[in-house]
């Protein structure tokens, strides 16, 4: 089952949602740690904040990623992220259901049975509204053995519905390895030990492992600053295959997903292609000690999924002490 775990398949910063999330192998910020943890091993001495609103505004998500601890023996990444959905309507005691002859406790054909009939209606001001809040922490760190990085992510998660909420925990592993010039291949298998939600009534959510490969091409010109990353990744369920697979391995169903990073100086240009078809397109400034990115997202499927306005901004809390100090 993939319900309230599906969360940290949407969390990211405008960095990565630009580039459809294909960072299986491409580090592109703190927020890929969620893709791969092994990119904890790639030093980021900035905080970042990221905002996303879809459904023009009724759903939410904020993230925090924290600069990469260096005091442990392993580098450690902390990132945090929120998901709220407001006003969602409440309708399980507007209808009245009276009958044919629209009065209650005569017992006509009709009455009581759940659904809307001819001589009944449904009572607006017994519409009442709820929200929804998910709450996700993510915390990584990775080792190095001989060419490869190794990272574990440890993540929690906490999601209130209305009156009901849950909790559970769940792990990531992956690793990178580069076998050429600019040359980057990764891989993940999230969910490892299968993460579990658990409801305050008992049920008990499932989300089962999916293995991610992934491979990104740097390509640099000397004589002008302007470079190219090519990424793309594959994920494949062990599980089962559906109807939204981009192809069929056996019992196996896998999708892609790719990006395109182009860089002239501080000014950055992405596109991506996520999975189940979101389509994307970003803009980046990067100043070394402060950047700014923005993306979107669109469905390529259906409308329903909605679109996607991201915008992020990470800034390096050394340099804005200096800054302060030198005007003080």
């Amino acid at each position: 089952m993939r319900y309230g775990w599906q969360a940290f398949k949407n969390a990211g910063d405008a960095q990565s949602l630009a580039l459809g999330q294909t960072q299986t192998a491409a580090y592109g910020g703190a927020a890929s740690v969620l893709q791969n943890p092994a990119h904890t091993n790639n030093p980021f001495d900035q905080y970042l904040y990221a905002h996303q609103n879809r459904f023009a505004g009724l759903v939410n998500s904020d993230l925090i990623a924290f600069p990469t601890l260096k005091r442990f023996r392993n580098p450690v990444k902390m990132v945090l992220f929120h998901e709220g959905v407001s006003q969602i309507p409440d309708t399980r005691d507007v209808l009245l259901d009276w009958g044919l002859d629209g009065i209650p406790g005569t017992g006509d054909a009709g009455e009581n049975n759940g659904q809307l009939d001819e001589g009944e209606r449904l009572d607006a001001e017994q519409v009442s509204y709820f929200r929804q809040s998910q709450w996700g922490v993510h915390l990584s760190t990775t080792w190095q053995i001989q060419r490869w990085t190794l990272g574990v992510g440890i993540k929690g998660f906490f999601h209130a519905l209305a009156e009901h909420f849950a909790s559970g925990i769940g792990m990531d592993v992956g690793a990178t390895t580069s076998f050429w010039k600019g040359n980057t291949v990764g891989l993940v298998l999230t969910d490892a030990t299968t993460s579990l939600l658990v409801w305050d009534n008992g049920t008990v959510e499932r989300f089962t492992p999916e293995l991610f490969a992934g491979i990104a091409q740097e390509v640099v010109f000397e004589k002008i600053p302007l470079q190219f990353k090519f990424m793309v990744d594959i994920a494949l369920d062990p599980f089962g295959r559906s109807v939204d697979d981009d192809l069929q391995l056996g019992e196996m169903g896998g999708r892609f997903r790719g990006g395109l990073e182009i860089q002239y100086k501080k000014i950055a240009i992405r596109f991506g292609r996520g999975l189940n078809a979101l389509t994307s397109a970003g803009l980046g400034l990067d100043w070394g000690q402060a950047a700014i990115h923005y993306a979107f997202t669109s469905s390529a499927q259906s409308a329903l999924l909605g679109d996607s306005h991201l915008i992020s901004f990470s800034l390096d809390p050394k340099w804005l002490a200096r800054q302060m100090g030198k005007l003080l």
